[in-house]
């Protein structure tokens, strides 16, 4: 039994004899202040560690000296350092690793570039303006661009005019949604938004007004107007418009995207569900 123990302790012995302490602290080069949270790393291993709130690391390792450590910190040049025996009061220091960089500028338009680069007269309204308009729905808020018109058909049927032409016949100009004729079967132009995209949908809308219009065909004599919906892969989720108000308005909505992936995690389909109702006493006969 006696034996036994003996052979133990010895081994035990033994390992703890093998076992190599690294220690010491990480300070800055120009200031000598300590550098709290250093990465301090055998090269060549996982093994390593980080400085406490006094600058000072310790490593434990089975390996033999000479050993390289591997200093690293945010803001320093990574160093090496050669550790050739077992020094207690070990200091390395870092330099600071200072880079000029050039003058950057940051500037925004709510102007896309198609925009600047047209040779047409475009006034448009985007999704920050969309929100913001003080109007029942954003085709409503058209009217408050420079050059539109809006007249009142109806509460549901709005008729956008340009170019000095206040009608109530909506076959003067041209709608699109994403490049798309919107004209009602059988009638050959658009009812307004009547059968236009949801207010929940509506990404940009921009009118092309004046003689620059007859870019796109003779239909569009008194003005263009196109509208941008939402990309499903950009904007999924489910979005929801309830409003009321006099004559017993009443308006729901509700937007459906949803974006399916492959086995690699990449967008490979997208699909969107619109649905609008809308219901109001509009005049008694």
């Amino acid at each position: 039994m006696n034996k036994l123990f003996l052979l133990l302790f010895i081994c035990f012995s033994q390992i703890i004899l093998a076992q190599t302490v690294i220690s010491g602290s990480i300070l800055d080069n120009n200031t000598k202040e300590t550098l709290i949270g250093a990465n301090v790393v055998i090269k060549g291993t996982s093994i390593g560690t980080a400085t406490n709130l006094d600058g000072f690391f310790k490593i434990t390792t089975t390996s033999d000296f000479p050993i390289t450590l591997t200093v690293s910190y945010l803001g320093y040049a990574n160093k090496e350092v050669v550790v050739k025996g077992d020094k207690k009061d070990r200091i390395i220091l870092l330099s600071t690793d200072n880079k000029t960089l050039g003058e950057v500028r940051v500037i925004d338009s709510r102007l896309t570039e198609k925009q600047k680069e047209s040779p047409l007269t475009i006034e448009a309204m985007d999704i920050i303006a969309i929100k913001e308009t003080p109007a029942a729905n954003f085709y409503d808020g058209l009217g408050a661009l420079k050059g539109v018109d809006i007249t009142a058909a109806s509460l549901g049927f709005k008729i956008i005019n340009t170019r000095g032409f206040n009608s109530t016949s909506p076959v003067r100009s041209l709608q699109i949604i994403d490049g798309v004729d919107n004209q009602a079967p059988g009638l050959n132009f658009s009812l307004g938004n009547f059968l236009g995209a949801s207010e929940l949908d509506v990404m940009k809308v921009e009118i092309i007004q004046g003689a620059s219009s007859a870019y796109y065909g003779p239909n569009a004599f008194n003005g263009v107007i196109s509208m941008t919906t939402r990309n499903p892969f950009i904007k999924p989720g489910l979005s929801i418009l309830l409003k009321a108000g006099e004559r017993s308005l009443l308006e729901n909505a509700f937007r459906l995207a949803q974006v399916f992936k492959n086995k690699e995690g990449e967008e490979k389909f997208a699909y969107k569900i619109n649905f609008s109702y809308m219901q109001a006493y509009d005049w008694e006969a």
